[in-house]
């Protein structure tokens, strides 16, 4: 039974569907080449099937799922190369959104953003957890900037590349580097400091890219 069945959906909208299993995906329940059989994970998380199918294809039309021959619908695998290339992707979103991070972000945001920061260090190298903190954590930073449309880009980046960052949070290999990057953001975004807010979130980028690289070498 896949992790994404433990906690069924209250819901049988598409939508509270579809963002059920991007949070299975993104935490480690459905593993990259996991199959998807509808009728299981219709049982599994108590939903119709046509909300389900639903889900599905939108989650196939942002590229998590995709359709093999034979094999149906199966949570999708990247090669080493796409992963590169949503690195660099990341790197031409991610930092031009500074400027307008820090004029929207309130104390009470930076707040949040710095208790997130501290459960990320509490957390340790708990891939599952830290899993879904650090996509909280980026999600709301960029959500700060209310550019809808890079947002939506910026989120499907993030929910692709989170099952190859996994691996290397299990590691457990230099996450301490990862949380102090994490408290300059706060700081930077406390002191409105958008120039080293840029910088931060280069190196971040940079830094997990480095390291999921020379993961999926050693795999």
């Amino acid at each position: 039974m896949t992790r994404a069945a433990r906690t069924p959906s209250t819901s049988n909208s598409a939508g509270v569907i579809a963002e059920q299993l991007r949070a299975s995906i993104r935490d480690g329940g459905l593993l990259p080449g996991t199959r998807l059989v509808q009728e299981k994970l219709a049982t599994e998380l108590k939903v119709s099937r046509i909300p389900l199918r639903e889900a599905l294809h939108a989650l196939a039309a942002e590229g998590l799922i995709e359709v093999q021959p034979q094999r149906g619908m199966v949570v999708a695998e990247l090669s080493r190369g796409e992963i590169a290339e949503l690195f660099e992707l990341r790197l031409q979103m991610e930092p031009h959104l500074a400027d307008e991070i820090v004029r929207g972000a309130r104390e009470r945001d930076i707040d949040e953003l710095q208790e997130l920061a501290d459960e990320m260090r509490r957390r340790g190298a708990d891939a599952a957890s830290r899993a879904s903190l650090n996509y909280e954590f980026h999600r709301r930073v960029y959500a700060l900037s209310e550019r809808r449309l890079t947002l939506r880009f910026v989120d499907q980046l993030l929910h692709l590349v989170e099952p190859y960052s996994r691996r290397w949070v299990r590691s457990g290999h230099d996450l301490e580097r990862i949380d102090a990057e994490h408290q300059r953001m706060v700081d930077a975004l406390r002191d409105r400091d958008a120039a080293a807010l840029r910088r931060v979130i280069t190196a971040h980028v940079e830094g997990a890219r480095d390291h999921v690289m020379a993961a999926q070498s050693a795999s």
